[in-house]
């Protein structure tokens, strides 16, 4: 996925982070009663 986002923005893959994580059971997520996603993407020329 990394290559992927390189390529298309062209910058070295060395550029792009991505990271996961978990609720460890907290709030209505980890109840499994929903689903949650963040995305911050910093861009700069």
């Amino acid at each position: 996925m990394t290559y992927k986002i390189s390529y298309t923005l062209q910058i070295e893959e060395s550029a792009v982070s991505i990271k996961a994580t978990t609720t460890d059971k907290m709030g209505f997520i980890g109840r499994g009663e929903g689903v949650g996603a963040v995305a911050v993407a910093t861009i700069s020329k």
